[in-house]
């Protein structure tokens, strides 16, 4: 009975300290949030559409004016300059005006017409791979359309069934079907995992700093006092008012995404949610088991830092880990986020994958193991102090 009320009263204890301290507050339970508004708003309708571009059109005819508007009808891209010289396009495209330009050049409607070997210069910033990509996209789609003008315009002269222009220009079909996110969607596998590696940096540097300043402000004893003696009641009567508050923000998360954005999920909600507590519970043993190895504030504030900025890279959702160095591939197994991306996106995307990902599931669980670890070290560490 001891040992419950030991536990309660340091819970409590934590309690008062968040109510009294408007800075514990804010970055437990306020900055979530706004680390979930953040990221749920950010990607607007997910789509890149109406990227700027320009046209360099040193013909001044009739067909480049055509093209000057196709490139206009495409969803990706808009022209929003029509330039006479390349070296305004330059200047443009280096001060990110525009992210992309098509070259018109001289006497390009001559030598179409003449049957003369031509070409259109494409030049498009592609130091951001997904502006490239989109805006490499609304090219292509301009440009395959003028490619078979010439030819469309032979095929009508002749007489003869206009299909043949599809046979011709496009021998292969390909039927495309786009698996978990038809529409492209960027919010659809952005806005997730990134909540939980902004929200994971959050719980890290909570809980280190919760630990820290006990040992800072050498309040350790009245602490020990309110647990009767026992430390392992401590440092879990400390962690439980951070759980239930991550817990919760992590359930309004679940909630505002599944629910109302309206993003895939092909688990129950109820399932999702579980694993994401599963994941708070084992970065806030992570966070402690980083302390315990050299409880001094500051340093360990930076560390945690580091740490959780890395695990940004090593959630792979930017980049995938197993194009990484053999190296680094295995050093991503260190931080729970990689497993619960892993774990998350087969419960958003597949009913039935357990097979799949119960691994994961083994490794993630198996770091609150550090929590027990982390009460050994701090225990003796305590003690090291107190003597």
């Amino acid at each position: 009975m001891k040992r419950n009320n030991g536990f309660w009263a340091v819970a409590i204890r934590e309690c008062h300290i968040l109510t009294s301290r408007p800075l514990y507050l804010f970055t437990a339970l306020i900055f979530p949030l706004f680390a979930l508004f953040f990221m749920s708003t950010i990607f607007g309708n997910g789509m890149i559409d109406k990227l700027p571009v320009a046209i360099v059109d040193e013909d001044d005819s009739f067909m480049s004016r055509n093209i000057t508007r196709l490139c206009s009808a495409v969803p990706e891209i808009t022209v929003k300059h029509v330039l006479s010289n390349t070296a305004e396009a330059r200047d443009a495209l280096l001060s990110k005006e525009i992210y992309g330009y098509l070259l018109i050049p001289e006497d390009f409607e001559s030598d179409v017409q003449a049957n003369k070997s031509t070409s259109l210069v494409l030049c498009y910033h592609y130091a951001f791979l997904s502006v490239g990509s989109e805006v490499l996209q609304g090219f292509l789609n301009v440009l395959r359309i003028i490619a078979v003008e010439p030819l469309q315009q032979s095929i009508d002269f002749l007489g003869a069934d206009s299909s043949i222009v599809d046979n011709i220009s496009s021998p292969i079909s390909i039927s495309a079907h786009p698996l978990y996110n038809a529409s492209l969607n960027y919010s659809a596998y952005l806005t997730f995992p990134y909540f939980w590696v902004l929200f994971q940096i959050l719980i890290l540097l909570n809980i280190a700093y919760s630990f820290g300043n006990e040992f800072k402000t050498s309040k350790m004893n009245e602490c020990m006092s309110k647990a009767n003696g026992r430390f392992g009641i401590m440092v879990l009567g400390k962690l439980f008012p951070y759980l239930m508050i991550f817990s919760s923000v992590a359930i309004f998360a679940n909630v505002i995404m599944f629910s109302i954005l309206g993003l895939d999920l092909s688990s129950s909600i109820y399932e999702i949610a579980l694993v994401c507590i599963l994941f708070i519970c084992a970065t806030c043993s992570v966070s402690l088991f980083i302390f315990s190895l050299y409880p001094n504030l500051a340093i360990i504030i930076s560390f945690i830092s580091m740490f959780g900025s890395l695990g940004a890279t090593f959630a792979g959702v930017t980049f995938p880990v197993g194009a990484m160095y053999p190296f680094f591939e295995k050093m991503s197994y260190l931080f729970p986020i990689r497993h619960f991306v892993v774990i998350s996106d087969y419960l958003r995307y597949e009913s039935s994958a357990f097979p799949y990902y119960w691994n994961y599931l083994l490794i993630l669980a198996s770091f609150n193991i550090l929590t027990i670890i982390s009460i050994i070290l701090l225990k003796r560490r305590y003690q090291h102090w107190n003597y």
